[in-house]
């Protein structure tokens, strides 16, 4: 409901809905699959905690 409260507005419908993904989910993952933890692959979990998202990275195994 967190995505759905903040990306949906009466008026204009689902429209919002993409930026709010690209500021809260897409800006925050990219600098780690970039250059920090997911470089070289991973998982992400995404939470909401205390009413904000929160990222937990997990890189990949390296062999």
């Amino acid at each position: 409901t967190w995505l759905a409260d903040r990306g949906y507005d009466p008026q204009m419908g689902a429209r919002p809905m993409a930026r709010v993904i690209q500021e809260q989910v897409k800006k925050p993952m990219a600098e780690e699959l970039l250059f920090g933890s997911l470089a070289q692959g991973g998982k992400v979990r995404i939470r909401v905690v205390d009413d904000a998202l929160s990222f937990d990275f997990e890189g990949a195994a390296v062999h």
